[in-house]
């Protein structure tokens, strides 16, 4: 508690020598939102407009509870992960064993690279890497090669469950793209994609959970964003952009990789080879949404928690901040004796922004709604992406790139209907499910 408190000090201190209100309005100069003001209004309304399903889910969530737990009904913070899955699972059967045997790691890798070949003209091609160039045997080299400007980077994939191993999904940079006056030449970018996946075994490759491959999809999408990056300067190509922009290229990559047309390519059963049936696909979509207004108002909650603590010092403690806020920003009760703040380790490494990932997820939506959802292989729409979004980095405005690929500038209220919409059920898979 005095860690993070004395964090919160310091954090303050900082901004105001810097000339800064406060934290939050020193770590948001450079983003699409700009100020804790805009946050908040995008946090409130989002708030307001989910509210009745928000009750919803809550409400189905208790009666759930009471079905498995009579004599201890009451709903509580901690239910809501635990609930949420036995209601998906009730509803929608999504069984992972079901789905990964057509989901083995070589056509997956082969379903992004036809992906990419048709978007961007990009291939993957398998390299031998030299003497000592990897740190351990299991680390595969792929040269990113565009049809007719050659080479664009390398991409060293680090897929294994290893001991000692961090284990966390990311992408890291090796080396950050730039020109080089000296040679006038492009440095080519040098990436990391780091994922925990099971070894392959004696009598099947290495099957992939729908999570796992969407996950895959996920951060190939910050890869492509390192490679496809063409600017001036290193520190801020790719991914080196500001923190609400940057997972707008792998969210995108998630809706990719849960659209049957892109799927049908490559989810194959690897004994059978028979493709993954679409009635599975669209359950597996539909599973989402299930508690969803629930799921996204406890995200609101956290990043209004990172926008307060990162505000104004209040005279008060870290716990009646969290107390009042989840009263007013979550809906299920606040336990006394408890602070969850202290768990939440993304206020150290996001500082005031971590509603970005709602943000991008907005954004994100916008983007295959209005330009991939009729064709996500189209060829000129994968052209305007790169051209607009992804060979900027954080050299671009943010707003300016979005601005260019929607050719029209959102508001506010516009990332709000955005995620609103995404949780309206597809009543084609009721109909699809009723078929079968």
């Amino acid at each position: 508690m005095e860690c993070l408190e004395e964090l919160l000090k310091c954090r303050y201190k900082l901004a105001k020598l810097v000339g800064y209100d406060s934290y939050g309005h020193r770590g948001l100069k450079g983003t699409m939102a700009k100020n804790p003001e805009t946050v908040m209004s995008f946090l409130q309304l989002l708030t307001e407009k989910l509210s009745q399903r928000t009750a919803k889910d809550f409400q189905m969530m208790r009666e759930m509870k009471k079905k498995l737990n009579p004599r201890n009904a009451e709903l509580m913070p901690w239910d809501h992960p635990f609930l949420s899955g036995v209601l998906r699972a009730e509803r929608y059967n999504i069984e992972p064993s079901l789905y990964s045997p057509y989901l083995s790691i070589g056509a997956c890798m082969e379903g992004l690279n036809n992906l990419f070949s048709q978007l961007y003209g990009v291939s993957l091609m398998s390299e031998h890497p030299g003497a000592g160039e990897t740190w351990s045997d299991d680390v595969r080299k792929l040269a990113v090669v565009h049809e007719t400007e050659g080479l664009l980077g390398y991409i060293y994939c680090d897929f294994f469950h290893r001991r000692d191993k961090p284990h966390q999904d990311c992408h890291f940079t090796i080396r950050g793209g730039r020109w080089c006056q000296e040679t006038d030449q492009y440095q080519l970018p040098v990436v990391v994609l780091m994922l925990s996946l099971p070894h392959p075994t004696k009598s099947a490759p290495t099957l992939l959970t729908p999570g796992m491959m969407e996950n895959l999809f996920h951060e190939m999408g910050h890869a492509m964003h390192s490679m496809l990056g063409r600017t001036r300067y290193q520190h801020v190509t790719g991914t080196r952009c500001a923190t609400d922009f940057a997972e707008v290229p792998s969210i995108l990559m998630e809706y990719f990789a849960t659209d049957y047309r892109v799927i049908s390519q490559f989810a194959r059963h690897y004994e059978t080879g028979q493709p993954l049936p679409e009635s599975m696909v669209a359950r597996l979509c539909e599973s989402k949404k299930v508690c969803g207004a629930a799921d996204t108002q406890l995200q609101i909650f956290y990043a209004v928690l990172d926008q307060i603590y990162h505000g104004k010092p209040q005279n008060r403690s870290t716990t009646e901040i969290l107390k009042e806020m989840q009263e007013k920003f979550y809906g299920l009760p606040y336990i006394p004796n408890t602070a969850w703040q202290l768990r939440f380790s993304h206020l150290i490494g996001y500082g005031a922004k971590y509603y970005s990932y709602l943000m991008s997820r907005a954004v994100a939506s916008m983007v295959w709604n209005q330009c991939f959802v009729q064709d996500p292989l189209n060829r000129d729409m994968g052209e305007r992406y790169r051209r607009e979004m992804l060979a900027h980095g954080g050299a671009k405005e943010p707003m300016l790139m979005v601005e260019g690929m929607l050719q029209r500038r959102p508001g506010i209220e516009d990332f709000v209907d955005a995620l609103v919409s995404e949780l309206n059920p597809n009543f084609e898979t009721f109909l699809m499910d009723s078929e079968s």
